[in-house]
């Protein structure tokens, strides 16, 4: 639901060139295109529809979350319209919320105004990825990189591999699940998961260290349970990380 009126700021010498009459299919208005809850704060993306020939020039404005009560200031970037609000414990509540604000700039270079509301899903967004590996005497460590909004824990990998990424030769390949039960807090961290190869029932270890000027390819899939206020999710991740390696 998007509700929007624009206000055009003209003089009286200006007035009768610039009152006409419009349908709202033909009046640029705003949108709510998205929320993202991330560890670094709430992001809210806004966007300016233009329609017919009336084209809309924002230069800043503000808005506010209906649910939160919080404010914040719009920022022109090349490509979007922003706001940021602090990340409190409420946003990790909440389902959809009301954001409502103005923005002022220019209607056809003349100084205008577009009140909003609209209603939009909170999109929570916890972010982890690979950002490096060492393996050494068959012992490999993987490093993630976190920014997350709620708390995880890292329970399982299960059916690692490892191989150069031209040739398809395999440095090692398990089947078989390793426990890690790693809890990783809220907030930006970087977490080592370091596992040990030994060739064994299920675990075929093929080389225990990696080649100079060689691209390889981690195969991790791994189970995450993610800690949220109203009751834990427990999801399936796949990681694959390719990589060249320069010695060292």
């Amino acid at each position: 639901m998007v509700i929007s009126l624009l206000l055009i700021v003209w003089t009286a010498q200006l007035a009768p060139t610039l009152i006409r009459f419009v349908t709202l299919t033909r009046v640029p208005y705003v949108q709510v295109a998205s929320i993202n809850v991330t560890a670094n704060g709430v992001f809210i993306t806004l966007t300016v529809v233009n329609n017919g020939s009336l084209g809309f020039k924002p230069i800043g404005g503000w808005v506010e979350v209906m649910d939160t009560g919080q404010f914040g200031v719009i920022n022109e970037t090349s490509r979007s319209l922003t706001a940021a609000v602090p990340l409190t414990s409420q946003w990790l509540s909440l389902g959809n919320v009301g954001v409502r604000g103005l923005i002022n700039g220019y209607l056809s270079g003349n100084p205008a105004y577009i009140a909003f509301f609209d209603v939009i899903p909170v999109h929570v967004v916890n972010y982890i990825d690979v950002s490096g590996i060492s393996y050494n005497d068959c012992v490999i460590t993987v490093t993630l990189n976190a920014s997350l909004v709620v708390p995880i824990v890292i329970n399982t990998v299960s059916n690692m591999s490892l191989f150069t990424k031209y040739t398809a030769h395999y440095v090692f390949n398990t089947l078989t699940t390793y426990s890690i039960n790693i809890k990783v807090p809220s907030g930006n961290h970087l977490v080592n998961l370091t596992i040990p190869i030994k060739s064994g029932p299920n675990v075929y270890a093929f080389s225990c260290s990696l080649s100079n000027n060689t691209t390889y390819v981690l195969y991790m899939p791994t189970i995450i349970t993610y800690e949220f206020p109203n009751g834990n999710e427990t999801t399936g991740r796949l990681f694959i990380y390719v990589f060249t390696y320069r010695g060292g």
